[in-house]
């Protein structure tokens, strides 16, 4: 009997135990917590669209992590790892493609993608691209000369800031050199160098072209370039 006694206790203790376990971790479906989301950057240096003054960025929200993505697209800086803090823009979908406008040409800049939900905000890999330079290329100019007469000339902008004109119909009648400068995407061509300053020609450059005034002694004229493609 006694021995039986003791068999019937442990019994009871390991049955109140099993009882109060189940208790304890049978609180119904268990929630995984949220997390940030997960996003990367699908441009590569193989890959990239961009001009003189833009870049085209394309990213994927893969995993909202969660929670509902309540932001997405890019951030950019000249200064490496940039966030929301910066430059940023705001797309509609889980993969997009982000025309950023407005850049310097010949200018560095460092992309990544983000997703923003309640639990915080995730950034991509970082890429960093280069806007197109002046240095080397040959450009169209179609001058319009006090609004009745207009004509084509080349010009070449060497990485020298030195610059050579001509005119295709023409060849070497109308050969010029002159020097050339670029501050930020504000072009000023002085078109001949051995008189300074007595034909200027004044312009912007935005996306693949770029256009603006020329200064002739009593006259002015306007004008429209587009660079020359190697084939």
């Amino acid at each position: 009997p006694i021995i039986m006694r003791i068999i019937l206790k442990t019994l009871s203790v390991i049955s109140l135990s099993l009882f109060f376990s189940s208790c304890s971790t049978d609180d119904g479906p268990q929630t995984l917590a949220a997390t940030v989301p997960s996003v990367s950057l699908e441009t590569t240096t193989s890959d990239v669209e961009k001009t003189y003054t833009t870049i085209e960025i394309s990213g994927t929200v893969d995993d909202d992590g969660g929670d509902p993505v309540t932001a997405q697209g890019t951030v950019w800086s000249t200064n490496a790892s940039p966030t929301i803090n910066d430059n940023l823009t705001t797309e509609s979908s889980a993969s997009f493609t982000s025309e950023i406008e407005n850049l310097e040409a010949n200018t560095t800049y460092y992309f990544r993608t983000y997703a923003t939900n309640a639990e915080g905000t995730a950034y991509s890999n970082e890429e960093s691209f280069t806007t197109n330079s002046l240095e080397g290329t040959t450009w169209d100019f179609h001058v319009v000369y006090d609004q009745n007469s207009s004509w084509h000339g080349d010009v070449v902008f060497n990485p020298d800031g030195t610059a050579i004109y001509d005119e295709p119909s023409s060849p070497g009648t109308y050969l010029t050199n002159g020097t050339w400068s670029l501050s930020g995407n504000e072009l000023t061509y002085d078109f001949d160098s051995s008189d300074p300053g007595n034909v200027m020609y004044y312009g912007t450059l935005e996306g693949d072209a770029m256009a603006g005034t020329f200064d002739y002694p009593n006259h002015q004229g306007t004008w429209t370039a587009v660079e020359y493609q190697s084939l």
